[in-house]
């Protein structure tokens, strides 16, 4: 409010500070201008101070409630991050956003009915799903945000190689810069991409599985076609392929965020579902992460709706565990990288950054194993950092005392190469 009404002025540093008080002391008339739109803001906002204490009682009942107390700052205001906390929050709306929300929901109702109309057209034969001459497996869930595929697909890739099988994993690209049919990333041997071209998820499945092919492709039909002539695989897995109706899939995995479950119960853009919750049916496992971080019977809830719309799915419960630290200049080296122990920021001051879909979860784990976080800065998920934003979180870090600045793998990967090349 006093931005807007240029009734304060913001700094970033001592020096900046030292300026801008000169800078008053020598302009009375600035000075008497701000002092004269301070009073006025405060005629304007007589009654502030039940208000601020009723949201200050809500804030402390948020921050009581969750184990990890910290100063979240969105760097990015955008649509996207508007629309979420608009369709999220549960306060008093304007008149205006009521009926924003309204428009949604109208929107919301025709998103419904295309997505049950375009499932049926395969349902009554009318589109053909293809069927590849390998075991298809799909990860995916039915609500937007993060609910940890690709660590699950990591995971998976992982384990089904164990056993002898040849495996390849099938992503969409999303974000990628590189446009085509079908995109090798990576062919088991080498990564022909970087992280613009192929986008971040993909590139960091590549990484990861450095002898496990990669390819993208919004098409996973002919993504796996090519996969299984060129690369002669017996398995591959549809990394958020749950919506992916053309391709026939033998094991269909849906995961459930533990911590957000299934969204607001909204479909898209009035909500986070991408399909209804009766399409839950196609479910052959459902995997719940993050159990360990939910709220007392958020699992039995999970649980009862499932059972509900589908009473023949496996449900496994899973939680995400650090395995450790990795300096980020070492993390893409070819020699063999140091990971330094959980314990290491135990009791150290950092600052986390992320650009993913739950940073909360993200931000609970560091505070499980100890750290102290002095601010959370929460970057739109698959948000591409500039130099000029990561050196600036570098600065914050030198202000704040903060020994570190941890991020996770996904985001890693999109950190500005030549700041990794340069003397730090």
């Amino acid at each position: 409010l006093f931005s807007k009404r240029n009734a304060c002025i913001t700094v970033k540093n001592a020096k900046e500070l030292t300026g801008v008080v000169t800078e008053l002391f020598d302009n009375p008339q600035k000075r008497h201008q701000m002092e004269e739109e301070t009073l006025n803001i405060i005629r304007d906002n007589k009654g502030a101070s039940r208000r601020s204490a009723v949201i200050l009682h809500q804030m402390l009942e948020e921050y009581e409630a969750s184990p990890v107390q910290v100063r979240s700052t969105e760097k990015i205001e955008n649509l996207q991050t508007y629309l979420y906390k608009l369709v999220h929050d549960e306060k008093k709306k304007s008149i205006t956003e009521k009926a924003f929300l309204g428009l949604l929901y109208s929107f919301s109702l025709i998103y419904r009915g295309l997505v049950k109309f375009q499932l049926n057209l395969y349902r009554w034969g009318v589109k053909k799903q293809v069927k590849l001459d390998c075991f298809v497996i799909s990860i995916g869930n039915i609500t937007v945000g993060g609910t940890g595929k690709t660590p699950t697909a990591k995971l998976l890739a992982r384990y089904i190689r164990d056993l002898g099988y040849n495996i390849a994993i099938l992503n969409r690209g999303y974000r990628a810069k590189w446009k085509g049919e079908v995109g090798v990333v990576s062919d088991g041997h080498t990564v022909f991409m970087t992280a613009d071209e192929a986008g971040d998820e993909a590139y960091l499945l590549a990484r990861s599985l450095p002898d496990i092919p990669v390819l993208i492709g919004t098409d996973r039909t002919v993504s796996g076609k090519y996969a299984v002539d060129n690369f002669n695989v017996d398995v591959v897995i549809l990394d958020d392929g749950y919506q992916h109706w053309k391709l026939k899939r033998d094991l269909n995995i849906v995961l459930v965020d533990a911590i957000n479950i299934f969204g607001n119960g909204h479909m898209l853009p009035r909500g986070t579902l991408r399909e209804p919750l009766t399409h839950l049916n196609r479910a052959d496992i459902c995997l719940l992460t993050k159990v360990d971080q939910a709220a007392e019977g958020a699992c039995e809830e999970i649980r009862s709706t499932l059972a509900k719309y589908n009473n023949h799915a496996l449900v496994v419960e899973s939680t995400h565990k650090p395995l450790g630290f990795i300096e980020i200049g070492n993390l893409f080296s070819k020699e063999a990288k140091e990971i330094l122990s959980i314990d290491t920021m135990r009791g150290h001051r950092i600052i986390a950054m992320s650009a993913i879909g739950n940073p909360a979860s993200f931000e609970q784990t560091l505070s499980d194993i100890g750290a102290v976080i002095t601010e959370s800065l929460r970057f739109p998920d698959h948000h591409d950092y500039t130099e000029q934003e990561i050196r600036e979180v570098m600065h914050q870090a030198e202000e704040q005392g903060a020994e570190a600045i941890v991020i996770t793998d996904k985001d890693a990967v999109k950190i500005p190469q030549m700041l990794l090349t340069k003397k730090r």
